[in-house]
């Protein structure tokens, strides 16, 4: 696919940067996770999808994350939507 980055989250489930790697494209992190609240780095999350390269993919889950269970908020999600609508691509995992 060429020079494709890929956002995932930190941490995020196991296989996906196997299944990146494979596909041949670039693996980036992005914060997600916040040990001092045990709960969604948010300001992290939108920092990281502002400075992303235009066309730059990055990887969501619907629901659940995999493997914190910290979903955004409703709120939330409009932002991020609002932040990625032009530059960024999303990508979702949510498989049952």
């Amino acid at each position: 696919m060429g020079e494709v980055d890929v956002y995932v989250p930190t941490p995020t489930w196991g296989n996906h940067k196997n299944i990146i790697r494979d596909a041949r494209m670039r693996i980036k992190d992005y914060r997600y996770w916040d040990k001092s609240t045990r709960g969604l780095d948010f300001a992290g999350l939108i920092a990281d999808m502002k400075s992303a390269p235009n066309k730059s993919f990055f990887l969501l889950h619907a629901c659940a994350h995999n493997p914190t269970g910290v979903d955004p908020t409703q709120s939330q999600w409009a932002e991020i939507s609002s932040t990625c609508k032009v530059t960024i691509v999303i990508l979702f995992d949510m498989f049952e």
